[in-house]
C-alpha cells in the first residue's frame, strides 16, 4: 500500500508496465484475429467460420487500446525537459488516433460479428455501410491514422532527445506506420509484423522505465551508450 500511496512511483510503474502489456496484448489480438479481406462477402464468411476468434481479437484490441494511454502518457512524460514540443504534438495525435480506432474496432469487429452470427439481408447490409460510407471513413479510417503520425512524433522526439537507443525509436515510429498500413490494405502478415516491432520497440522503453529511480523518472532520460542513426552526433 505504500507505493499506492506514491503518485511518482505509482505513475512510472504504470507507465512501464503498459509500455510492455498494451503492445503485447495487440499483437495476441492480431495474431488470432481471423484473415481479412477487402470483399463484404468473403468477410462476413470468413467470420461466420471463426466467430469466437473475431470477438476475442477485437476485445483484446479494445483492452490494447485503453492500456495504450498511459504507455503514450509515460512517453510524453519522457519528453517533459527535452524535445517537449515533440511528446506534446505526437501526444496529442496519437491520442486522437486511439479514439478513432476504437470507434473502428468496434464498427469492424461487433457489427462485422452480428453480420455473420445472423446472416440475413439486413444483417449483411450493415457491414457495407459501415466500411464504405464517407461518414465513417473520414473520422474513423483517416483519423486512426492520427496514432501513427502521432508515433513519429514521439519516436523522433526520443531520438533527438537521446531518451533511448536509436533503433529503439526507430522501431517505435516503423512498427506503428507497418500496423497501419497493414490495416489500410487488410494484411494480416504486415499487421502482425507491425505490432511485432511496436512491442519490441516498447519494451525496450518500459522495461527501462521501470527499471529506472523514481528520481530518473522524473527528468528525460540520458541514454548512456547512444547512437545516431547518422553518426555521432
Amino acid at each position: 500500500m505504500q507505493h499506492l500511496s506514491d503518485a511518482h512511483h505509482f505513475r512510472k510503474m504504470v507507465a512501464g508496465a503498459c509500455m510492455v502489456v498494451a503492445p503485447l496484448v495487440l499483437l495476441v489480438a492480431m495474431v488470432i484475429h481471423p484473415a481479412s479481406d477487402m470483399d463484404e462477402a468473403t468477410q462476413v464468411a470468413t467470420i461466420a467460420a471463426n466467430l469466437d476468434a473475431w470477438y476475442v481479437a477485437h476485445l483484446l484490441a479494445l483492452v490494447a487500446i485503453a492500456l495504450m494511454v498511459p504507455a503514450l502518457l509515460g512517453l510524453m512524460h519522457m519528453l517533459r525537459e527535452r524535445e517537449v514540443a515533440f511528446g506534446h504534438v505526437g501526444g496529442g495525435l496519437a491520442m486522437v488516433g486511439l479514439l478513432a480506432t476504437t470507434g473502428l474496432v468496434a464498427i469492424d469487429g461487433f457489427v462485422g460479428w452480428q453480420a455473420a452470427e445472423s446472416p440475413s439481408a439486413e444483417m449483411f447490409s450493415l457491414v457495407e455501410p459501415a466500411t464504405e460510407t464517407a461518414g465513417v471513413v473520414i473520422p474513423f479510417f483517416v483519423m486512426s491514422l492520427a496514432f501513427s503520425v502521432g508515433m513519429l512524433f514521439l519516436a523522433a522526439g526520443l531520438y533527438r532527445a537521446r531518451a533511448v537507443q536509436s533503433w529503439t525509436a526507430t522501431m517505435l515510429g516503423v512498427g506503428s506506420v507497418a500496423l497501419a498500413v497493414g490495416g489500410l490494405v487488410a494484411s494480416d502478415v504486415l499487421s502482425i509484423v507491425g505490432a511485432a516491432v511496436l512491442f519490441v520497440g516498447f519494451f525496450q522503453v518500459g522495461r527501462m522505465v521501470l527499471r529506472e529511480s523514481d528520481a530518473d523518472w522524473e527528468h528525460t532520460p540520458e541514454y548512456r551508450g547512444f547512437r545516431s542513426l547518422m553518426g555521432t552526433r
